[in-house]
């Protein structure tokens, strides 16, 4: 069997090299809560400025930072979401953009820390 065969695998191996990595728990699509973040910084003036303003308001969207060149925005959401907003913006100019990968928690009560203890149940 080749690495090919089990990228998953390969993957988890490699992140848990990494220090800061506490645990790596593969979710169920349907069971999982995901999300990406987005910064973006549009090209603005005291014209395009409140057109802006009303797209990130559609989509949700914060606005945290403005100068007279500027706007710069922070979105969270699914990828089809950022990037349709980011369709809608992009006829002002994108200045700078920033976005995460996709984060994941599960849904419900339980934690990795549950999942990972009826793991250790279940092989012992």
């Amino acid at each position: 069997m080749s690495v090919a065969d089990l990228p998953l695998e390969q993957v988890t191996k490699q992140l848990n090299k990494l220090v800061n990595v506490l645990k790596i728990v593969e979710l169920e699509p349907g069971s999982a809560v995901q999300r990406e973040l987005v910064l973006v910084k549009v090209r603005a003036d005291n014209e395009t400025r409140s057109q802006i303003i009303e797209i990130v308001q559609l989509f949700r969207a914060k606005t945290v930072d403005v100068s007279p060149e500027a706007v710069t925005i922070e979105a969270t959401g699914s990828s089809d979401k950022l990037e349709a907003m980011l369709k809608m913006l992009e006829p002002f100019g994108i200045k700078e953009l920033v976005q995460s990968g996709t984060i994941a928690i599960g849904r419900g009560a339980r934690s990795i820390t549950d999942r990972s203890l009826r793991a250790l149940d279940r092989s012992a």
